[in-house]
């Protein structure tokens, strides 16, 4: 079994959903974990980045998986990228869990 499974199920999952090929799909994620990193913050988001990550509803398996690998700010889970989350060991599902919430906050 190869260490970035959980990052391939992801490429895969785009693979079916868009009709890309695997170099593009794996492409996309690979851009958008360059595009967060350089993204900076608003001075208004800081109250809210500040947050422990209890605030966003996400489920408690979720949030015990966050805690154990010691993130425990909004600002913390955010500067993390799927890629990241998937090569911890986070399921796909909670991947995709993380991701919808954060965006219905404009994150």
């Amino acid at each position: 079994m190869t260490a970035n499974r959980d990052f391939k199920h992801l490429v895969r999952k785009r693979m079916r959903k868009t009709g890309e090929s695997y170099t593009a799909a794996r492409r996309h994620f690979l851009r958008r974990k360059e595009e967060d990193m350089t993204n900076g913050t608003h001075s208004s988001d800081r109250a809210t980045l500040n947050q422990p990550v209890e605030r966003l509803d996400l489920t408690l398996k979720t949030l015990r998986f966050l805690r154990q690998h010691g993130v425990q700010t909004i600002r913390q889970l955010s500067a993390r990228s799927e890629i990241e989350l998937a090569e911890l060991g986070l399921p796909v599902e909670r991947c995709i869990e993380i991701r919808e919430v954060l965006a219905s906050r404009g994150m």
